[in-house]
């Protein structure tokens, strides 16, 4: 199972650098503003998802499978799409001749940043604050 949840945690690991970088290039470039607000706003929305996510998929189980929720955190359809559009609108300068307007940009860099955290910290977390590893596992 490693073969499949390591490249897709390792895909999240590097969106979360990456969404880092571009965070902190916002950040110096226009300090605290309204653009800050935005990007921790759109972040801080976008790092819930995931944990909401494996929530309503699995408020209901009377067990899981070993792997469950890591597999339904990595291969979220949502978050996938969310992913990559938020890397499309980062990197739209590459198809056409001017960068999309700042804000489009900001909050691409929200997204991208908090989706991609939020998933890796459910990864860890999501079971324990959920109550989910009081369910039986079924191997």
């Amino acid at each position: 199972m490693g073969i499949l949840l390591l490249p897709a945690f390792l895909a999240y690991a590097a969106a979360v650098i990456y969404g880092a970088i571009k965070s902190y290039k916002v950040i110096e470039l226009h300090g605290v503003s309204l653009w800050l607000g935005l990007l921790l706003a759109a972040a801080l929305i976008c790092a819930i998802v995931p944990t909401l996510n494996v929530y309503f998929r699995f408020k209901d189980a009377t067990s899981l499978w070993a792997f469950d929720v890591p597999i339904s955190l990595l291969f979220n359809p949502i978050a996938a799409v969310l992913l990559v559009v938020s890397f499309a609108v980062l990197k739209s300068h590459w198809v056409i001749s001017q960068p999309l307007p700042l804000p489009f940009s900001v909050t691409a860099t929200g997204v991208l940043l908090g989706i991609s955290v939020g998933t890796v910290l459910s990864l860890f977390f999501a079971e324990q604050l959920l109550g989910l590893d009081q369910l039986p596992r079924t191997h």
